[in-house]
């Protein structure tokens, strides 16, 4: 008898170690479960909120190229690059809710991503524009200042300065203003008697400035033809309202 309480006292003696260590084991999972639920939430809202200004942010770098704010295209091929990364992530929900609404938001994360990816073309089209046209305004400035006055008449010297003021004005902003500004005094100065070879170096800049100059104007018009911001907002109402579902 006396042995037989002894074993059911070390049973419970080894049954309550037992228990305590499966309700920490468990509750020690569940916390970090939902510890790793709330930061992956808080990440995918971080992220949301990177792409849904990635395209302002986009926007800016092009005019500080086409303005000249800065020479070279580094900062805008990054903030693309940071949009493909985020948009990429943003794919990857987290698990913890509805199949149907899981499978909602990465259907939107998609469409994001692959508006995204087509900026490729639009920026790439953008900076082949802008490197030919910054050449052109460069060479034509060049051209301008090594220009000899001597034997020019005044309106001559008159059309050369033009051009220079033309070419200057149009390399701080690109509008439809400074183009036509520009086209007319490229052909004010074609139609002067001056050296053939000065005057064909200065037509292929001409030409070169009249083939890209709408190009590179067109990007930002092509940026928000791609639709990243609506697209982000569109995601961003599928994700809050799928979390919704899964808190309620």
């Amino acid at each position: 008898m006396n042995r037989l309480v002894s074993e059911s006292r070390q049973s419970r003696a080894w049954l309550l170690p037992a228990v305590l260590f499966t309700f920490l084991s468990t509750y020690l999972l569940a916390s970090q479960a939902s510890a790793e639920t709330g930061d992956h939430h808080q990440a995918y809202l971080d992220a949301l909120d990177t792409v849904m200004t990635a395209q302002t942010r986009i926007d800016g770098e092009m005019t500080r190229i086409s303005n000249g704010t800065v020479a070279h295209y580094d900062f805008l091929q990054h903030e693309h690059i940071e949009l493909l990364r985020h948009a990429s992530a943003l794919r990857h929900p987290p698990t913890q809710m509805s199949a149907s609404a899981r499978d909602s938001v990465i259907a939107h994360a998609d469409a994001l991503l692959m508006a995204a990816e087509s900026l490729e073309l639009v920026i790439a089209d953008y900076l082949r524009a802008e490197a030919q046209l910054s050449g052109a305004v460069s060479n034509t400035l060049d051209l301008l200042a090594a220009q000899s006055d001597q034997g020019l008449a005044n309106s001559e010297l008159s059309h050369l300065q033009e051009l220079a003021h033309a070419a200057t004005d149009f390399r701080r902003g690109n509008t439809a203003e400074t183009r036509e500004v520009l086209y007319a005094a490229f052909d004010k100065v074609a139609s002067l008697d001056i050296g053939q070879t000065w005057q064909n170096e200065l037509s292929v800049q001409g030409y070169l400035v009249r083939n890209n100059s709408a190009e590179a104007a067109s990007g930002p018009s092509k940026l928000a033809m791609a639709g990243i911001t609506p697209l982000a907002e569109q995601l961003r109402e599928a994700y809050l309202a799928a979390m919704t579902l899964q808190g309620s």
